[in-house]
């Protein structure tokens, strides 16, 4: 695959974790944690604000590499 194509397909990845991703935490949250003390339900945002950069790194990662010569 091209990169150009990696590229386009990538950021509707990326898009589809951005908003699928949130909704998800929302609703484990809501339906698992509600009754989380104050610094648990802070030490849950934290962990699930940072956890999305990592599967968006390796996508990003795979958008970058460069085209291979045939």
């Amino acid at each position: 695959m091209k990169q150009r194509a990696r590229k386009f397909v990538g950021i509707w990845i990326i898009l589809f974790l951005l908003i699928a991703y949130p909704l998800g935490i929302a609703v484990i949250y809501a339906e698992f944690l509600t009754g989380l003390p104050t610094l648990g339900a802070l030490g849950f945002f934290i962990v699930a604000g940072l956890a999305w950069a990592f599967p968006a790194g390796l996508v990003i990662k795979w958008m970058a590499r460069p085209d291979t010569s045939a």
